[in-house]
């Protein structure tokens, strides 16, 4: 004996008796309880594949990463940057960049060109998931010796030892302080120990104006 089945209205959505396995005979509540399991689950695909929102550290991330990626006006390995305030963003190993290295508007240890006079600040964001860095300013020229950091004190500006990447807390960004600078030749100069001495370093070169 074949068991009873209830169609479904055509106001319920119409599905063919065989997508839906309904209830012996019962009242009109019953199939609409059952109907709306069904609809429940066909929900349920669509949650598991969704995407989470970026966390907001992701986010810090993305848009420091950005800001340095456009820092300043590129020719070749050289970024020249003009005003009266000026920051510079630059990351320690960027994604896809050689260890112990500086990265700035995608060029490694670029040599960085500012005006004499205007307040300056640098800003390091340490892209390494596996050890700190730092930034110092110094008029200290290469080469460096393993312990670099006896060698440039005391810096004009520094950041201090930036701790390295990590899932949970992401990317660390430290800032120097407000300085200037005369015309003349300076560097900025990873101080971790080792990382100057193996080329984790670049020029600054600061030009009076309208030279």
């Amino acid at each position: 004996m074949r068991a009873a089945a209830y169609p479904l209205s055509r106001r319920a959505g119409g599905f063919p008796r065989s997508s839906l396995e309904l209830p012996g005979p019962g009242k009109e509540a019953d199939m609409k309880s059952h109907l709306t399991r069904y609809l429940t689950l066909l929900a349920v695909p669509a949650f598991l594949v969704a995407v989470p929102a970026m966390a907001a550290h992701q986010v810090q991330r993305a848009h420091y990463l950005q800001q340095s990626g456009q820092a300043g006006t590129r020719q070749n390995n050289e970024l020249a940057f003009a005003g009266k305030r000026i920051t510079v963003p630059v990351v320690a190993v960027a994604p896809g960049s050689p260890e112990k290295t500086f990265e700035i508007h995608g060029a490694v240890n670029p040599t960085i060109v500012l005006p004499a006079g205007a307040k300056v600040r640098f800003k390091l964001g340490n892209a390494d998931r596996q050890m700190p860095h730092g930034l110092a300013v110094t008029r200290k020229s290469p080469p460096y010796p393993d312990d670099a950091k006896k060698e440039i004190k005391p810096p004009i500006a520094g950041t201090g030892y930036v701790k390295h990447e990590n899932s949970k807390s992401g990317m660390q960004v430290a800032a120097t302080g407000w300085f200037t600078l005369k015309p003349g030749t300076y560097y900025y100069v990873c101080p971790v120990p080792t990382h100057a001495h193996e080329g984790m370093y670049g020029k600054i070169v600061v030009k009076q104006s309208g030279s």
